[in-house]
């Protein structure tokens, strides 16, 4: 029987008490699989000598729980033994209380070394430089696509629910879970998962917050201002979006609208390399050119900034998305480097 290998990442979210249902699924085939018994017992030796056999204290009872046990199991001499299935059933029982006592020896360095952390240190970021973006998967299987110029902060050791802070853009495909709510912080708004896929975009000095959702549906909060520095309003709730609706919160006066997107297609495309613009402000425009290529943009006439246009860029390089937006706004630019002048 070939051998398979854990996923030890895994095993230390467990040792932390930190899995999802599937997760602890996951862990349970580690038990029952022999397959894994060989790579489980090397993971477990590694982190043993990685502790540098400290001092731990005794565990409390287990000398009574095993009186109790070989009481009720092992039979006397003269009477019969336990039929096979109860041995076998046994013994998986004993694999999980054995890793369940040999994680509080291995997790006693971990959790001493962590309170010694200030708070800062148990976020978890991602940071893409400008015309940079990638995929993460979150500890609890929610896969998030980071835009270019973007940060993502996860708290790792909240574990009644799921807060994220995001500046920049970012898609996500939430793993749903009742009990725990997906809640995704952006500026003065929380945007809160009721089971979907949705787009945000929210990059600090830009005036809107943007949130469009792809499918299912989402609750967005939103936090008044304080009467004082020392009242802490309470979100409130601003809007439900359904799949195909786009809210647009403006950060300067505080007001929000919701339409219907035109081309739910369109939500979060720019994972695909594809920017779509319809009836934008050419100073929108270029600022999204600026994060998806990572060059700056300068205007030598402000009026040109109001400029309104549609076009869809697909999947091109710097050169051609400039041709484009050159011709469909009528203006000019020159290039130098990473810099470009708006004529």
């Amino acid at each position: 029987m070939a051998s398979k290998e854990v996923d030890r990442q895994l095993l230390f979210t467990y040792l932390e008490g930190n899995c999802s249902q599937d997760q602890l699924l996951q862990i349970r085939e580690y038990l029952h699989d022999e397959a894994y018994r060989d790579s489980l017992n090397q993971f477990m030796e590694e982190e043993w000598e990685h502790s540098n056999h400290g001092q731990f204290p005794p565990l409390a009872g287990v000398e009574d729980q095993y009186r109790k046990f070989t009481a009720a199991y092992i039979a006397p001499r003269g009477q019969h033994r336990k039929p096979a299935r109860v041995i076998r059933r046994i013994a998986a029982i004993a694999a999980a209380l054995l890793l369940g006592a040999v994680s509080v020896w291995l997790l006693l360095p971990r959790l001493a070394g962590r309170k010694a952390h200030d708070a800062a240190t148990q976020w978890l970021s991602w940071h893409n430089e400008p015309g940079q973006h990638r995929e993460i998967l979150l500890p609890d299987s929610t896969r998030v696509y980071l835009g270019p110029a973007g940060t993502l902060r996860y708290w790792q050791n909240d574990v009644r629910s799921r807060l994220i802070q995001l500046e920049g853009e970012a898609y996500f495909v939430v793993k749903h879970d009742a009990r725990r709510p997906f809640t995704v912080a952006t500026g003065a708004l929380s945007t809160r998962d009721i089971g979907t896929e949705f787009n945000i975009r929210y990059y600090p000095g830009e005036p809107t917050i943007a949130i469009a959702v792809a499918s299912g549906k989402v609750q967005v909060l939103h936090t008044p201002a304080a009467a004082s520095s020392a009242a802490l309003p309470e979100p409130a709730p601003l809007a439900a979006l359904t799949a195909g609706q786009l809210l647009q919160y403006d950060s300067q006066t505080r007001q929000s609208g919701i339409t219907d997107v035109s081309n739910p297609s369109v939500i979060g495309a720019w994972r695909k390399g594809i920017l779509s613009f319809r009836r934008q402000r050419l100073k929108e425009v270029t600022d999204e050119l600026q994060h998806y290529y990572g060059v700056s943009f300068r205007y030598s006439d402000t009026a040109a900034k109001d400029i309104l246009i549609t076009t869809l860029l697909d999947d091109k390089n710097l050169g051609d998305a400039l041709d484009i937006v050159s011709l469909t706004a009528g203006v000019h630019f020159t290039r130098e480097g990473t810099s470009i002048m708006v004529k």
